[in-house]
């Protein structure tokens, strides 16, 4: 299939369901995920592939950036434990689950983790998605942990992969030291990024123009407003970051 005919088939269905959901009043995300699982059994697009690296480095990274900007940092100090033990605790007990429910219906044990570490964190946009139909903090505690639960399932999921093909080995050291180079990594990249952002931001360059309005005035000695001379005054546009 030609990639063009692959981007119409694509925006076809994020266009239905995105139109279905509002009608029917459920979450984007579960029509969307209905839509791909049928969009698989087409044989044409079945041989549709996509690099890993793609996701990780392109659209992965633009859709955290968009729920760090909507997400209250006050409200991530209130429920930090709680964040902090959902992302990481309850990232690894979901995948063990995950792992033994394969391992029981016939799947290899390295395997059945790399599925437990891909199903197992939450996704922020679904998050993002049903944020309307959650209490407040919820949302913000879900938010935030769908930021950094990532971080564990990458760990696992590297661990799965390397134990699968004989190239890792389980300790609680070597574990320990994953963690840390996944957790401190990406936060020490976030920083320097960050740091980019705030600098380019900082100094591109803004224009501003002024349009002009005028507001009808009605005059106290009679009924019409265009009796009287309306005054005028000026809006201001920028465009830019600032």
């Amino acid at each position: 299939m030609l990639g063009l005919e692959l981007v119409v088939v694509l925006g076809a269905a994020l266009l239905l369901g995105y139109t279905a959901a509002s009608r029917l009043r459920i979450a984007p995300p579960i029509l969307l995920l209905i839509l791909g699982l049928l969009l698989g059994f087409i044989p044409a697009l079945r041989e549709a592939f996509l690099p890993p690296q793609v996701v990780l480095l392109i659209f992965l990274p633009v859709l955290l950036y968009w729920e760090s900007l909507t997400t209250s940092l006050r409200e991530i100090r209130n429920n930090l434990r709680a964040i902090a033990l959902m992302s990481t605790a309850l990232v690894v007990l979901t995948a063990a689950a995950i792992a033994a429910t394969a391992h029981a219906l016939g799947m290899d044990w390295g395997p059945a983790w790399v599925l437990g570490a891909a199903l197992a964190p939450t996704d922020a946009t679904a998050v993002g998605a049903m944020s309307r139909m959650l209490p407040r903090r919820t949302v913000t505690t879900l938010r935030a942990e769908s930021l950094i639960n990532d971080g564990t399932a990458l760990v696992l999921n590297g661990l799965g992969v390397g134990i699968t093909v004989g190239q890792e080995h389980l300790s609680t050291t070597h574990v320990a030291w994953l963690i840390l180079l996944s957790y401190g990594g990406g936060a020490l990249i976030g920083l320097a990024v960050a740091w980019l952002g705030i600098q380019l931001r900082k100094n591109w360059p803004t224009r501003c123009w002024r349009t002009p309005r005028s507001s009808p005035s009605r005059s106290p000695h009679t009924s019409s407003p265009r009796s009287s001379m309306p005054p005028v005054s000026s809006r201001s546009w920028c465009a830019g970051w600032s």
